[in-house]
């Protein structure tokens, strides 16, 4: 909690966002424990002590940068939410590449400060988040324009089905992009893409085409 709540709210908009800008940048770059208040605020362009009208601790601030991401990474209007919601699995898997590949993009910060999270607070803010996601996707799929649970075998679960399309796909653009491994598969973007739908769809056995 900010240690004033008075003192927050007369603080200007802007200098928090160049402390959450900052915050970011540096957190990304160096770890946690590795900056300090003092090079945030140097960094944002404001004194030590504006950065505590806003956070009562460094945790805080941390925390607090977490969640402003993860309110903007569910928005309807996001890449990824907005495939979700709008493909008709498991006909369309190739929008969640895609879908997936601008997320990575758009939210590398984000991605890299959970991996932040889990290295140096051994995930005790993002578990919560990760906890929960089978609901999301199960939610996502009741609101899908098609019935997956009429096309996916009988003996395949579609809400773990779609998690695993889905989390294959980021795990592949998180590696081209943010581990900067590019083309690991030996295939260009849409190929890779391409090539996940197949292997999903019909599997990776001759009789598969069929």
């Amino acid at each position: 909690m900010a240690k004033n709540g008075a003192h927050k709210k007369a603080a200007p908009r802007a200098n928090l966002g160049r402390i959450l800008g900052a915050a970011s940048d540096l957190f990304t770059r160096q770890g946690f424990h590795g900056t300090s208040t003092r090079d945030i605020a140097g960094l944002a362009g404001v004194s030590l002590g504006n950065i505590y009208n806003y956070f009562g601790t460094k945790e805080e601030l941390f925390v607090s940068l977490l969640a402003k991401y993860e309110e903007e990474y569910f928005r309807p209007d996001q890449p990824l939410i907005k495939a979700l919601a709008s493909t008709a699995f498991p006909d369309h898997i190739e929008a969640l590449g895609f879908a997936s590949r601008e997320t990575v993009k758009k939210f590398s910060a984000y991605i890299l400060l959970i991996y932040v999270d889990v290295v140096e607070f051994g995930a005790k803010h993002v578990a919560r988040l990760f906890a929960n996601m089978r609901s999301g996707y199960a939610a996502a799929l009741k609101a899908s324009p098609a019935k997956a649970s009429l096309k996916v075998a009988r003996d395949i679960d579609p809400v773990a089905a779609l998690m695993m399309v889905t989390w294959n796909y980021s795990n592949y653009f998180i590696m081209e992009k943010l581990f900067k491994v590019k083309g690991h598969y030996g295939l260009a973007d849409n190929e890779a893409v391409k090539l996940f739908a197949r292997v999903f769809k019909k599997g990776i056995l001759a009789g598969g085409e069929k």
